[in-house]
């Protein structure tokens, strides 16, 4: 995130990466009952639903009891790249996923959170490519979907990500995410009106989060709508937080008059 956005809680799509080393996996003894494959198949449920319940340390320690059994483990490789990506371990991420994707080239999965890593480490020309091959092989894989959106409109190359929201939304037309990044990146190219319409809609969800309030402030402030940003923001910020991103607004959309891309800003 750069300084100028220090202050504006944005969702993006988030990445990570996984190695093991000798140090941190105990070598399996033969004669463990660890290393049948009844329990390495009950561990790796195991930490499969650590996972889901988003405690991704202890996931990512299941994850590894599995490998030091089966160091092949397909499944094992993408759930602890996963767990070390949201814990922010993305290079342990990506090599552990390399070595998932080297195992199973065709794993859709496996590419997608690969283009999250990338993503994470502000490489969005990699990430590009990890979600066109993932889509190549799942073109209804969602989070890819998402991923090649954001990548591009961290480019800034905004009109060929509205084309990919356009076509996810044509297959997940309620899709929560895909339109609210899709009405950000509207508002980059100069259609806040439209964009502000879509977010209008989506902060009335009850299960609305925060960050989607965020994008409606964000938008309405490109727009020069300061008194509708202050407003949406106060349901979530202080006085001073909210005149401190009041100011990043109007230094984005300065920035915006001048003709300079502002895509990395908003979205990396």
């Amino acid at each position: 995130m750069t300084p100028l956005l220090s202050h504006i809680r944005r969702a993006c799509l988030l990445v990570a990466v996984v190695s093991l080393s000798a140090c941190s996996v105990p070598t399996a003894q033969e004669g463990n009952p660890n290393n049948r494959p009844e329990a390495v198949s009950s561990t790796l449920r195991l930490a499969q639903a650590t996972a889901e319940s988003g405690d991704h340390v202890n996931a990512a320690r299941l994850y590894e009891k599995v490998l030091a059994s089966d160091p092949d483990s397909v499944a094992a490789l993408k759930g602890a790249g996963d767990s070390y990506s949201r814990m922010g371990q993305h290079g342990r991420a990506e090599t552990v996923l390399l070595r998932a994707h080297e195992l199973a080239p065709g794993n859709d999965d496996v590419l997608n959170i690969l283009g999250r890593v990338n993503l994470s480490q502000k490489r969005p020309d990699e990430a590009l490519k990890y979600y066109d091959k993932a889509l190549r092989i799942n073109r209804k894989n969602i989070s890819a979907i998402t991923g090649k959106g954001v990548a591009l409109d961290t480019m800034s190359q905004h009109l060929k990500a509205q084309k990919v929201y356009e076509d996810g939304l044509s297959i997940y037309p309620a899709n929560f995410i895909l339109r609210s990044n899709y009405a950000l990146s509207l508002a980059l190219t100069g259609n806040s009106a439209k964009g502000i319409s879509i977010l209008q809609e989506l902060v009335r969800d009850p299960n609305a989060a925060p960050h989607v309030r965020d994008n409606l402030a964000l938008v309405y402030g490109l727009a020069g709508l300061e008194n509708e940003a202050r407003a949406t923001l106060s349901l979530d910020m202080n006085a001073q937080e909210i005149e401190e991103n009041i100011a990043i607004y109007a230094a984005l959309r300065r920035m915006m008059q001048d003709g300079n891309p502002i895509g990395s800003l908003v979205f990396a």
